[in-house]
């Protein structure tokens, strides 16, 4: 017989391969049997039953550990509940360890709105119209009947938000949150409605412009708060300059005085101005009338007005060193003087300037002035300026005067200088007045021209503003409820001064 290891080794025998045994029960013959028969005798001889292995598997409430167990092994069963076994728990049917009440009650807490009613319910008892309980054995049915138009949404309107719109809803206001009356302001209410009123302007100004010929006077505030309008006296605005209007005074239009008196402001007129009130006109004219012969009466202009008069003879007149031309010399008419004549030839005009800026008037060409030796004589030509024009230099050479002394010619030559009347640099001042409601400054943008901005030229000036509003892109929380207009400051003034442009709308939020 071969010995055993001389055999080639199989790594990987099958349950149907043979190996070789003695059988006992046969007188010690020698027998082969399959890997599979000893392995089924190997197993049988464990045990009387014919179990090989044992498997675990959990339960709804028990859980085993330590299998498959094939030979030898422990096998370890737990309860799988949630909770905490104690002599204050007790194992529900779900599973679930729970406290027990001492009374025998469930430990059950009950809450309203989440605040808690009671830790340890003994019944409930269900009242109100519409809902019905009812129990067959120990289970019990709550009806509540569906309500018509129930409330299945909750959705948050303007200045409302409200965190789901269905379940445990939580509402808040993302508005106004409270009103605070401020100075001057008062808060009513009724019935939830608040009543907003303003106990110390109930008025709707919103800010007051000084306009022509009046001024802000600005100790007293601006033009917003506590405005004071006063007069102006000075600049392009005054209100004598802004308000002219150039005509001739007749003796029934008034003047306006200060009452000394009464310190009142009073009117008189031109008629009625007495003389002791005009002290230096009246010096002038007593001086101009003493000693004057009078002559109411001489409507002619050719020769000059007669004051005084005195007769004397030829030789008397001729020896005279200088002649008056207002007095009148009466002379012997057995030798009367010849007349002699003194002309105006063609004027000379050097006035500088346009000429459309002024009117010659007077004393032209050719005129004459007769009289006797030793008579003054006087060419007068009036030089006016034209509406819109002044002479920057004043007019000369427009009077020719002298002494006749014989017959002769007389030249005379204007000379100044005719300009148009400067006209005053105004300036409009923009002011942007606005009137936002329902929402602060920062919800806004004011653009294009702004307070401060200026528009200058001549008088009279024709201004025009252009000033817009809009959302910042950044800030989403306000829109506009009523949407804004912008009422621009145009116009033309006469004299510089502040311009107002509005902004009108309300803002709500998003």
């Amino acid at each position: 017989m071969a010995i055993i290891y001389s055999y080639p080794l199989d790594t990987t025998p099958q349950t149907g391969d043979l190996l070789i045994g003695t059988s006992i029960a046969d007188g010690n013959a020698t027998k082969s049997y399959t890997i599979a028969s000893l392995v089924g005798l190997v197993n049988t001889q464990g045990g009387t039953g014919t179990v090989r292995t044992v498997s675990t598997a959990d339960s709804t409430f028990i859980s085993i550990a330590g299998g498959p167990i094939t030979d030898v092994g422990t096998l370890v069963a737990s309860l799988s509940a949630a909770g905490t076994p104690s002599n204050t728990t007790f194992l529900r049917g779900d599973n679930t360890w729970s406290p027990a009440s001492t009374t025998g009650s469930p430990n059950i807490q009950v809450f309203d709105e989440g605040a808690s009613i009671t830790t340890a319910v003994n019944s409930f008892n269900f009242i109100g119209t519409g809902v019905t309980a009812t129990a067959v054995d120990n289970a019990v049915t709550i009806n509540v009947p569906t309500v018509a138009n129930a409330i299945t949404s909750i959705i948050g309107g303007t200045g409302i938000t409200v965190d789901q719109p269905i379940g445990d809803v939580t509402i808040t206001n993302s508005g106004v949150l409270s009103l605070i009356a401020g100075a001057n302001i008062t808060l009513t209410q009724a019935t939830g409605v608040f009543t907003i009123n303003a106990s110390n302007n109930p008025g709707t100004v919103q800010s007051v412009v000084a306009g022509s010929g009046l001024k802000l006077e600005s100790a007293a505030g601006t033009i917003t708060t506590n405005p004071t309008i006063g007069i102006e006296y000075s600049g392009s605005n005054n209100y004598i300059l802004i308000g002219q209007s150039i005509a001739v005074a007749t003796e029934n239009d008034s003047l306006a005085f200060n009452q000394l008196t009464s310190s009142n402001v009073k009117t008189t007129t031109f008629s009625t101005l007495p003389i002791a009130a005009l002290p230096l006109v009246k010096t002038y004219i007593d001086a101009g009338d003493l000693n004057v012969v009078k002559n109411n009466t001489d409507t002619f202009n050719t020769t000059a007005t007669v004051n005084n008069v005195v007769t004397l003879t030829s030789a008397e007149y001729t020896a005279l060193a200088a002649k008056n031309v207002n007095t009148l010399y009466i002379l012997d008419a057995a030798t009367p003087p010849a007349a002699l004549v003194i002309t105006l030839t063609p004027v000379t005009n050097s006035i500088s300037g346009p000429a459309a800026g002024y009117a010659i008037t007077g004393a032209v060409a050719n005129d004459t002035v007769s009289g006797i030796i030793g008579e003054p004589y006087t060419f007068t030509t009036i030089v006016t300026p034209t509406t819109g024009y002044y002479f920057s230099t004043s007019v000369a050479g427009n009077i020719v005067s002298g002494t006749i002394a014989a017959t002769a010619n007389v030249a005379q030559t204007l000379t100044g200088t005719v300009a148009l009347l400067p006209t005053p640099a105004v300036t409009a001042t923009l002011q942007v007045v606005t009137n936002i409601q329902g929402g602060p400054s920062s919800a806004y943008i004011i653009s294009g021209n702004t307070t401060g901005a200026v528009s200058t030229g001549t008088a009279p000036h024709t201004y025009t503003f252009a000033t817009t509003i809009s959302n910042p892109p950044s800030n989403n929380a306000y829109t506009w409820l009523v949407a804004p207009v912008v009422t621009n400051a145009t116009g033309t003034i006469s004299g510089s001064q502040t311009v107002i442009t509005t902004i009108t709308g309300t803002l709500q939020l998003v």
